[in-house]
């Protein structure tokens, strides 16, 4: 999405078909969702129901799809890590509570383990809408996103003070080359 206008960003494949701006509302919005039910399924107590009642629920943010690509995926991330942040200390015993996913019950693991699939699901679906509407991506996109990839999988399995390391040599050396 970064650097995508809003003109390509509202094109519709086809008609009745999403466009990448209404495909990143639902995306933002289920995230907003998963977070929000599985803060009931940590937060509710025994005779609370399964279900997160209808009036508890995220409303749509518009703020969250306003503007360029470049603006909706900083959203995107910034809701993100307010997930991460909201369950970093997710417990063991609290990943086994129930929870209901679709029309399943399921526990806190399962859901937690649904935004980034999810994430993928939308990303590819994105990606055939814009190039079905004659956006063209070139190989530093490609690149881009398999390097972001990597860094999400490293960000779960590495201290975060090694990530801000490699962050710094990654600024350095950045900073070391010739301006444009």
């Amino acid at each position: 999405l970064v650097g995508l206008t809003d003109d390509v960003l509202d094109r519709a494949p086809a008609e009745g078909e999403w466009s990448a701006r209404q495909t990143m509302a639902h995306t933002v919005g289920v995230e907003r969702s998963y977070r929000a039910n599985v803060s009931h399924a940590l937060e509710r107590g025994p005779d609370e129901p399964l279900v997160l009642a209808p009036e508890r629920r995220p409303q749509p943010d518009p703020l969250d799809i306003a503007g360029d690509g470049t603006s909706i995926a900083l959203r995107l991330g910034a809701r993100r890590a307010e997930t991460d942040e909201a369950f970093a200390g997710t417990t063991e015993d609290q990943m086994r509570l129930p929870t209901r996913w679709a029309e399943y019950d399921v526990d806190v693991r399962f859901r937690l383990h649904r935004f980034a699939s999810h994430l993928v699901e939308h990303t590819v679906q994105c990606e055939t809408a814009l190039e079905a509407t004659g956006a063209r991506f070139g190989d530093a996109r490609r690149v881009a996103r398999r390097i972001s990839v990597a860094r999400a999988m490293h960000e779960r399995i590495t201290a975060p003070e090694a990530l801000a390391g490699l962050d710094a040599e990654l600024d350095e050396a950045l900073a070391s080359l010739p301006a444009p």
